[in-house]
């Protein structure tokens, strides 16, 4: 398994529509790409308007899957309306412990 990290930029006063984007997003891509969100996190010191989400990917090709899924398209302009930057990391764990 892999994990993903989202280090999103938000547009200013955005939060409450990304926190309701994610509530419909999530069961969809866990539903159709096997995607499994971890956490949400919202920033209270540092970066304003900075939200950093965790998911559990199938694997590292798992990005490219959902972002070419014409169904995952049709959120583009909603999310291209609330997220003014984004960056994704793809992580392994470690074999430590």
């Amino acid at each position: 398994m892999m994990y993903l990290q989202a280090s999103i930029k938000l547009h200013p006063g955005k939060l409450p529509d990304f926190i309701s984007l994610i509530n419909e997003i999530a069961p969809v891509i866990n539903k159709k790409h096997g995607w499994k969100l971890l956490g949400s996190y919202g920033g209270l010191v540092g970066r304003l308007d900075t939200v950093v989400d965790w998911w559990e990917v199938p694997d590292a090709n798992a990005v490219t899957a959902l972002l070419t899924d014409p169904d995952f398209q049709k959120w583009g302009p909603r999310i291209h309306d609330i997220v003014e930057d984004e960056v994704l990391t793809i992580l392994t764990k470690l074999p430590i412990g």
